[in-house]
């Protein structure tokens, strides 16, 4: 029996699923519309980069704003506008308006909202649950939200493939659905949590210099921190070859292995389930004392397997194989990195180093993306996958190397999760 935890946070729970699940089938929907339109592997790739820039330029600033907002309030506006936004791409793509600037204008857009409703998820989550059940409540929430991951990829991609309309009429739905719940949850739900009801005027004020303030603490955390800058390193590259290799996908899979559009989803699908396996094989190797470390090496080394599947893959089998090591790479990679992390980084200082950690590694994805397209349109559409293949191996070699020579990582005790 699924345990529930009342309604504020049975509410925010059905919107924070609804919204990955447009999401998630909207940036399948997008990779699939980009490689009908273009040709291009540049210009692919800047498509494919629109949903992951908007982190690197807001996902900081975001996250320090809405500590200063209503949160109930921002999550509404954001995603009414996402809604709005969403109802005028059905119209152009019914009119048969869609294309590629247009797909980049919105997808950025829609991307640079999430950021803010993603962070009023996180800061509301607490104040919907007891204190002693929190744990349970996001581990609940995680999950369910990597399981919508799987549904949606091959859903958004299948709705494309049928028409162009059908994916974002489908972010109509959830936004505004989203939205509703929110709104349906009481106005000083954040109050005792140090919402912005309450808040000093001088403190709205002093945004711009607390926003400035962050960024410069976060930095000083990590600065000669052996750990902290080893794996911001590893975490960066990670996503610049997740980059490399995502960037110009569509392309190889729909125009030179041949998958029909609808099929597409079936790559994203099997890296999404394969990464919650991962997941769970990294809790149980942390239960029996596995030191992190050795996890996070293993992490890395499965990428490289992935990646050359990817590059020599002539089949559909061949991709979604490709695409399962690389997801099952990343499950095993996320528990470590983020444990170690959270272990590491100063407790005066943990929100910032950790908001650092998530906007400067998020980076490494619009660049990648951007990278695979001037290398694809260089050297031809595989060799993004060889290149990322080729860079992983050399940061595992680095990162083995250089762990040996820091203080031992730790591992949780056996019978821990």
């Amino acid at each position: 029996m699924v345990r529930t935890y009342g309604p504020r946070f049975e509410k925010l729970y059905a919107a924070a699923v609804g919204t990955r699940l447009g999401d998630s089938a909207r940036t399948s929907a997008v990779a699939v519309l980009g490689a009908q339109l273009t040709g291009s592997p540049a210009v692919l790739s800047l498509v494919s980069a629109m949903s992951f820039a908007p982190w690197l330029l807001f996902g900081l600033p975001a996250g320090a704003l809405v500590d200063r907002w209503d949160k109930r309030r921002a999550f509404l506006l954001s995603d009414s506008v996402r809604c709005v936004l969403a109802a005028v791409l059905v119209v152009a793509a019914l009119a048969g308006r869609i294309s590629i600037p247009v797909l980049i204008v919105f997808v950025f857009a829609l991307t640079s909202l999430q950021t803010i409703s993603d962070s009023c998820f996180s800061s509301l989550l607490p104040s919907t649950v007891p204190e002693q059940d929190l744990g349970t409540a996001n581990a609940r929430l995680s999950a369910s939200q990597s399981t919508v991951g799987i549904v949606a990829a091959p859903l958004g991609s299948f709705l494309a493939s049928v028409g162009s309309a059908l994916p974002f009429l489908l972010n109509v739905v959830t936004f505004g659905a989203a939205a509703g719940w929110v709104t349906s949850l009481p106005a000083d739900i954040d109050i005792d949590r140090g919402g912005v009801p309450g808040a000093e005027p001088a403190a709205r004020r002093g945004i711009l210099r607390g926003v400035v303030r962050d960024v410069r603490d976060g930095l000083g955390s990590v600065r000669g921190h052996g750990l902290l800058t080893l794996l911001l390193v590893c975490v960066t590259v990670n996503n610049f070859c997740n980059g490399l290799n995502s960037g110009v996908l569509p392309l190889l899979a729909i125009r030179t292995v041949g998958v029909h559009p609808s099929g597409f989803g079936l790559l994203t699908g099997a890296n999404a389930a394969s990464m919650v396996l991962g997941n769970l094989a990294a809790g149980r190797l942390a239960a029996r004392g596995t030191a992190h470390r050795q996890v996070a090496g293993l992490a890395m080394a499965l990428k490289v397997p992935g990646f050359l599947l990817v590059f020599g893959a002539h089949s559909l089998t061949a991709l979604v194989l490709g695409m399962a090591c690389l997801g099952l790479a990343a499950g095993l990679w996320n528990v470590p990195a983020s444990t170690l992390l959270m272990a590491s980084a100063p407790r005066a200082t943990i929100g910032r180093t950790m908001a650092l950690f998530r906007t400067l590694s998020v980076a490494g994805m619009p660049l990648g993306a951007v990278a695979s397209g001037l290398l694809a349109s260089a050297a031809g559409i595989r060799t993004s996958a060889l290149a990322a293949a080729l860079l992983t191996a050399a940061v595992l070699v680095g990162f083995l190397r250089r762990a040996r020579r820091l203080s031992p990582l730790p591992a949780v005790s056996p019978g821990r999760t």
